[in-house]
């Protein structure tokens, strides 16, 4: 099999190392094991503070351990905590693994757990989104504690090891894990609390973290290239068996190309995508064991209700999605389309609310009805990257011109992008949202939540209903309230759920353990083993 080396032996400690599987080395310097992972979202950051994109999630929980990680089978295991239990389900009590270290020799302890929590609710520290803390007794609705505060006042020391999080109202245990346990990664405060709150963000300490405590250490960052990380010989778990793990940032025909050749290991379900056109190539690699994944993903059309605030003309642009040619012509058949923003996975599906139709003559009368001016040019914002979805994107904004919309597109890389939805700077877009199969009241809040919604919709029944959702623990009220919410979604279309793409997963055969799961993906990295 080839295999490329893009770098000299000259270059192997100053600059990251992409050759896959083991490095032949010269005399004296190690062998290395390599695995290289394509995506094509850039994470953009790997701060746990500054988190905007799902990679950068994934990115910042490698270095910086969450206190519970989910697994394949969408369940939960222990990793920064020992262990969180309730007997109310109002207050939580968390412990902390003594095992864990910081790569400095120093102790994981409470502290930094009630630092890292404090900070993410200061008002004066800017978090674009702390609305996960929301939850938790002492913060107001937007996830922040009051200003001049010392901190939550519903997060306690116990001891050196030990916390309690008390809530705002009942949580499941699932739904604590999935709010806090999977969300909250530890910052170290003995590094980071001399830094004032107003200027932590920018600290150089998250441009290239030197103190963490997952399995990998932060190496090499390159914007638009890659994210070079390296073993951590004190993980708590044992140092990983191998020595590099790179994030190459590549377009979707890059990926099928690269696992063609051998310059990458594996794909990214998710967030590096093979184009579907790709498939029957990679899936005849005879070097290359592949699946496809479940539907899980679901890419969202945004529409800015401040600028679409008319329901007509939104449900117009609903109806001449062309989801059916788009399954035939983009994903030959292999995707789940859907009119919600929600996959099948989750645990409370409206099956009935994702029913979708396309009627162009009935999108037109909507429009005529609306008194949309036809003339007013809408900008689809489209990230760049993904080459299935600007591919399907093409297609829907051809289907709104159809009905005589006045669409411009306009292309940008997918943190630009996010960026820019979250200050509401876009009248269309589209992005691939993961929904917690326990809890998608996680995103049903970027969509309808009169707080948090990145598409400007506000409505006091639904944010009822999501109420109900977040204060809920009976399953009847829960299944209800679900779905209603999607029933309203479906009928009033502040967003359109367009498809979960079936996405093919390819991993070379040099590996003897590891891939990339929907669920889980990441729990397990200090296994991780080549040839």
């Amino acid at each position: 099999m080839k295999k490329l080396v893009l770098f000299g032996m000259s270059a192997l400690v100053c600059m990251p190392v992409f050759t896959a599987g083991k490095r032949e080395a010269p005399s004296g310097v190690p062998t290395l094991k390599i695995v290289n992972v394509g995506i094509t979202n850039d994470p953009a950051t790997v701060s746990p503070l500054s988190v905007n994109n799902i990679m950068a999630y994934y990115a910042s929980s490698i270095l910086f351990m969450p206190l519970v990680a989910e697994t394949s089978d969408r369940s939960f295991i222990y990793r920064l905590a020992e262990s969180i239990t309730t007997e109310d389900n109002l207050v939580f009590k968390i412990t902390v693994n003594r095992k864990v270290m910081w790569t400095d020799g120093t102790p994981v302890t409470a502290d930094d757990v009630i630092f890292t929590m404090n900070t993410f609710s200061n008002p004066a520290v800017g978090i674009s989104d702390p609305s996960a803390h929301r939850i938790i007794a002492g913060t107001d609705d937007s996830g922040l504690f009051p200003p001049g505060s010392p901190g939550i006042s519903g997060v306690k020391k116990i001891d050196d090891y030990t916390l309690t999080v008390e809530t705002k109202y009942p949580l499941t245990l699932n739904v604590f894990y999935s709010n806090i346990g999977t969300m909250l990664r530890a910052i170290p405060k003995h590094i980071l609390e001399k830094e004032p709150p107003g200027t932590i963000l920018k600290s150089p300490f998250f441009q290239k973290p030197a103190v963490i405590n997952g399995a990998f250490k932060f190496k090499e960052y390159a914007p638009s290239q890659y994210l070079s990380l390296e073993a951590n010989g004190a993980y708590f778990l044992g140092r990983p068996k191998i020595d590099i793990l790179n994030f190459k940032i590549l377009s979707g025909p890059q990926i099928a190309a690269q696992l063609e050749s051998g310059e990458i290991d594996m794909n990214y379900p998710g967030v590096g995508n093979i184009p579907a056109d790709d498939y029957e190539r990679i899936m005849s690699l005879p070097y290359i064991n592949t699946k496809r994944g479940e539907p899980g993903t679901v890419q969202v059309l945004f529409y800015n209700n401040r600028v679409l605030n008319n329901m007509k003309v939104r449900q117009a642009m609903d109806l001449a999605i062309d989801r059916d040619g788009i399954l035939r012509n983009i994903f030959k058949g292999q995707a789940f389309m859907t009119k919600t923003p929600v996959s099948s996975r989750i645990e409370f599906w409206n099956e009935a609310a994702s029913k979708y139709a396309c009627d162009p003559e009935r999108a037109k009368r909507l429009l005529a009805e609306s008194g949309w001016d036809l003339s007013k040019k809408l900008t689809f914002l489209i990230p760049t990257g993904n080459n299935t979805r600007e591919r399907v994107c093409t297609i829907i904004a051809e289907n709104f011109k159809s009905i005589g919309l006045n669409i411009v597109i306009e292309r940008a890389d997918f943190p630009t992008t996010m960026g820019r939805i979250t200050k509401h700077d876009f009248d269309i877009s589209i992005v691939g949202m993961p929904a917690n199969p326990f809890n998608a009241v996680r995103n049903l809040r970027y969509y309808v939540d009169s707080k948090d919604a990145y598409t400007g919709y506000s409505d006091p029944a639904m944010d009822r209903l999501l109420d109900t959702i977040n204060t809920g623990v009976d399953n009847a009220v829960l299944k209800t309230a679900y779905y209603e919410a999607q029933r309203i979604i479906a009928e009033e279309a502040p967003v359109s759920g367009v498809y979960s793409e079936l996405v093919l997963q390819a991993v070379n055969k040099r590996i003897t353990y590891g891939d990339l799961q929907d669920f889980g993906t990441l729990r397990d990295l200090e296994k991780w083993d080549i040839e």
